[in-house]
């Protein structure tokens, strides 16, 4: 930042505090930041100067006549509140043509500006001078107008259906009343045909939309036409017992209403009001309204990011909701295809990513792809647990969730681990129709891991255990495995475990899927199965299955493998144990060559924010096997 010169007539921002401590300095604050300024006499320096920064001096007027010292202190201390930004240069401020009376009418609108991005005033006057629409749901309509108006904005269309025709008495009361208080006010009231709205809004920079139903058509036709036109489209909506301002729409952002409606969740066991109270749509309005306010003024120039507001109806409680925009919406989901597998590993990082963060951001009761990602109440003993909810983004919305999943490990990060990834397989799984069209009749999984081969290998294990869970018949050989050889130390952590739970459990080989060795454990009264890439894996994920049975009786949909009740015995030669130490490089080649060409590999592309966080998103498709 430059230093503060002789011409700049520097302006203390509102939210700056100034409290003097008893150690010789004083303690400068503001919503930001604080910092502390030490001397015996800086509070007085202060308390005299900080009063002429008003923005109406130059420094130059402000240190006329003072002694060269004096001067030196003030261009100090001006500095230094100019730098950390307690105050601000108004002497650049883009020139306006307010009058005094709107000036003082609009004193802090016009303040809050002048803070956030400066020529407060002139910014003020370009609001004003914006050609608005609005239109809507009776139960909206009149609090979007009276916060309108509310805001300092004069000049705006009130537009009415046939059946709005009971709403002019009051509304024209609202704009009478704004008249005598504002000299500048020219509101419309104009009636609509209905018949064509691209005609209708033409003259209009905004459109704000209220709607109150669950017929959402109309606000889909809007936001389509002001998308298209280059307008800014700002809607309120309730439907299903949701309400929510936003998010602003404009042409070249890529936010959309269908994205926030299509990522907010569904509200299930709460209560909800038939129709909303006036305060809630005050509320409402209000937000809504600002929103507006902050992208005509250019307070969100530069924003990335992508929020609506949404107010609980019964308790009016309100919260911004962060989204992402959904990929059926901006039509980027694609499947590209991996010719050689083998190859494409080694031009990926190895190095493993810690994906805990990216979990975090995607995980929210109210819109995330993430409904929960928590432990809850879970037994946590012998094996640490974590449950992971997914939004189902198929849904047109309001988003439906998918049944809890439960996932476990030794230690409690392993298990979130493990829950995030089955969580995003889950979600990324949903996306299959755009990526290999309706009406499959082959076996695929999807897969993400801290690195490529773990991606991969994920990826070819879910496709399998797809296979597995959907067999009719589940053959079991008639001899218990014998487990003198089990030398690996997480699978006799998870043996030990099974056995201080279930008495007297057994393990037994099942039928290959595949080429890919299949392990069952006997309990009480359940078998528990599963395949995996190699024996070591199929055992692990086996007791698994049977531990999250144990621990918990209750849970029913779990990753690792199938519970059945009965099982078909044969005889058949028992195979060898190998537990060999392998890294997931390893396993997954040796998984390539026992498939031998079985399988197609494809990169999957759905949302952005997924390839900006992971080592990208990988599918299989098996070949030589069809679903039944």
């Amino acid at each position: 930042m430059q230093k503060v010169n002789d011409s700049m007539c520097l302006k203390m921002n509102r939210d700056t505090f100034i409290i003097p401590d008893s150690n010789q300095g004083v303690s400068v604050r503001n919503n930001e930041k604080s910092l502390r300024m030490e001397g015996s006499t800086i509070d007085r320096w202060l308390e005299r100067l900080t009063p002429m920064l008003d923005g109406t001096r130059t420094l130059q007027a402000i240190t006329n006549g003072l002694p060269e010292a004096f001067q030196d202190q003030v261009y100090k201390i001006a500095h230094i509140l100019y730098e950390n930004g307690f105050a601000r240069d108004v002497s650049q401020s883009t020139p306006h043509q307010l009058s005094d009376t709107v000036l003082s009418q609009y004193a802090s609108q016009i303040e809050y500006l002048d803070q956030i991005r400066n020529s407060g005033a002139y910014r003020f006057q370009v609001y004003r001078q914006t050609k608005a629409a609005v239109l809507g749901a009776d139960s909206l309509l009149p609090s979007l107008v009276q916060s309108l108006i509310q805001s300092g904005q004069p000049g705006f269309t009130i537009i009415l259906t046939a059946s709005q025709q009971s709403l002019q008495p009051f509304l024209r009361e609202i704009i009478e009343e704004a008249a005598k208080k504002d000299s500048e006010s020219n509101i419309i009231l104009m009636q609509s045909s209905n018949k064509d709205w691209s005609k209708e809004l033409k003259p209009y920079d905004s459109v704000l939309y209220s709607s109150h139903g669950s017929d959402l058509t109309e606000l889909r036709t809007l936001h389509s036409l002001c998308k298209k036109q280059g307008k800014t489209f700002l809607p309120v909506t309730i439907s299903n017992g949701l309400a929510f301002a936003g998010p602003v729409v404009t042409a070249k952002s890529e936010v959309s209403w269908e994205s926030a409606f299509r990522r907010i969740h569904q509200r299930r066991g709460q209560a909800t009001p038939t129709s909303p109270s006036q305060t809630a749509c005050a509320l409402l309005a209000n937000v809504a309204v600002f929103e507006w306010f902050k992208e005509v003024t250019g307070v969100y120039e530069g924003r990335k990011d992508t929020s609506f507001y949404q107010l609980n109806l019964e308790t009016l409680e309100g919260t911004w909701q962060p989204f992402l925009p959904h990929p059926l919406v901006n039509g980027r989901v694609s499947a590209q295809p991996i010719e050689n597998p083998a190859e494409c590993l080694e031009t990926r990082a190895h190095q493993p990513t810690n994906l805990h963060p990216l979990f975090l951001q995607i995980t929210s009761t109210d819109a995330g792809i993430f409904h929960v990602w928590e432990e809850a109440d879970l037994s946590q003993l012998p094996l640490s647990q974590c449950k992971v909810q997914v939004a189902d983004p198929s849904s047109e919305g309001p988003s439906k969730l998918f049944p809890e999943l439960v996932c476990s490990g030794l230690t409690h990060e392993e298990a979130r681990l493990e829950a995030g990834l089955f969580g995003l397989e889950q979600y990324i799984s949903n996306y299959e129709n755009e990526f290999f069209g309706e009406n499959r009749s082959f076996y695929w999984g999807a897969g993400i891991g801290q690195t490529a081969e773990e991606g991969m290998g994920r990826a070819l294990q879910n496709a399998l255990h797809e296979v597995f869970q959907k067999k009719q018949d589940y053959r079991v050989s008639e001899t218990p495995l014998n487990l003198s050889s089990l030398e690996d130390e997480r699978c006799q952590f998870l043996w030990q475990s099974l056995k201080t739970l279930k008495p007297a459990p057994q393990l037994f080989s099942g039928e290959a899927v595949l080429g890919f060795p299949v392990i069952w454990v006997k309990g009480d009264e359940n078998w528990h199965g599963s395949v995996g890439l190699n024996q070591k894996m199929a055992v692990s994920r086996a007791l698994q299955t049977a531990l999250i049975t144990a621990q918990d009786k209750e849970i029913c949909h779990f990753p690792y493998g199938v519970t059945a009740s009965s099982v078909t015995v044969h005889k058949e030669k028992q195979p060898e144990f190998s537990f060999n130490e392998e890294t997931w490089k390893e396993t997954f080649l040796s998984a390539l060559n026992r498939l031998n060409q079985k399988a197609q590999f494809y990169e999957l592309q759905a949302e952005s924010f997924f390839t900006e966080h992971t080592k990208d998103i990988y599918g299989v498709v098996l070949s030589g096997v069809e679903q039944t």
